[in-house]
């Protein structure tokens, strides 16, 4: 499988350009292409013309969560002379039912809200023009090999509902924690084993691939390539984190966006050559 960095925090190359969010183009052994997630703007686009990356020829788009950082780059989408609106309405757009919720955040130290959901407008146009795929369960085969998993439960000690996060329920005055239960991995069987991507595994990236392994028992996870939202976590967590990673022998880990840069240099002296470190721009070989 090849991985595209569309969109991600950090670039370094000449002409490209970096956001805070996050998207991946991503090409299986079985010629399935897939557009994962597509960041706050249109640089996801502007960055896959310099890659000669053909968005063109897609087999689905895949929201992992309904933060703006991975989908409002849906409105330049929607706009983008690059594909025809024809071509853009027949291209499935697969996103779990709660992906469309109210979200909103708080700010941890002066308590300030926020509205970090979808734009309006990029809402709009999926409603009304896209060929969204709205999934239900916790575990969907979209094609061949290739799975969604949602529904992620808390199980480990160290990982939690993330506090900061809120949502708007319909009917309801006040806002509810958001327990990000739309937050998709993306599963994908090769010969190698899983490979595993996650937008920003909100619910905990550990969380996350002990649901992958209850959905594929026995079956070996090849590689993990996510945002893993420990910018700024405690130690305790980040160190459980790596060990946890460390136990389940993952081939590759490449952490991304949100993981944070001294949690992701942590996690590199500690898996050396099996943690990769992208940017936009990289190709990756999974």
């Amino acid at each position: 499988m090849k991985v595209s960095v569309l969109a991600e925090n950090t670039v370094y190359k000449k002409e490209f350009l970096g956001e805070h969010g996050l998207s991946l183009f991503l090409e299986t052994e079985v010629q399935k292409n897939y557009l994962f997630d597509m960041g706050q703007t249109g640089v996801f686009l502007q960055n896959a013309e310099k890659l000669s990356v053909d968005l063109k020829n897609l087999d689905g788009v895949i929201l992992s969560h309904g933060h703006y950082d991975h989908c409002d780059g849906m409105k330049e989408w929607s706009e983008s002379k690059q594909i025809s609106e024809e071509l853009r309405s027949e291209i499935p757009v697969y996103l779990n039912q709660k992906t469309l919720d109210r979200k909103y955040s708080k700010h941890p130290k002066n308590g300030e809200v926020y509205y970090n959901g979808i734009r309006e407008d990029a809402v709009c146009w999926m409603q009304e023009r896209a060929n969204v795929v709205c999934l239900k369960e916790p575990c969907t085969e979209i094609s061949e090999n290739v799975y969604l998993l949602s529904e992620v439960p808390y199980v480990t000690e160290f990982e939690t509902p993330p506090e900061r996060f809120w949502k708007k329920i319909s009917g309801q005055l006040e806002l509810a924690r958001d327990r990000m239960e739309d937050e998709q991995l993306l599963v994908v069987r090769e010969n190698q084993g899983l490979c595993v991507f996650a937008g920003c595994a909100h619910p905990g990236i550990i969380n996350c691939l002990n649901h992958v392994q209850r959905f594929f028992p026995g079956e070996h996870i090849h590689s993990l390539v996510a945002g893993m939202h420990l910018k700024g976590c405690s130690q305790k967590r980040l160190q459980a984190t790596i060990q946890a990673l460390q136990e389940l022998e993952l081939d590759l880990v490449v952490p991304l966006h949100c993981t944070g840069i001294l949690e992701i240099a942590a996690i590199k002296k500690a898996l050396g050559e099996k943690c990769v470190l992208a940017e936009v721009g990289k190709k990756i070989i999974l």
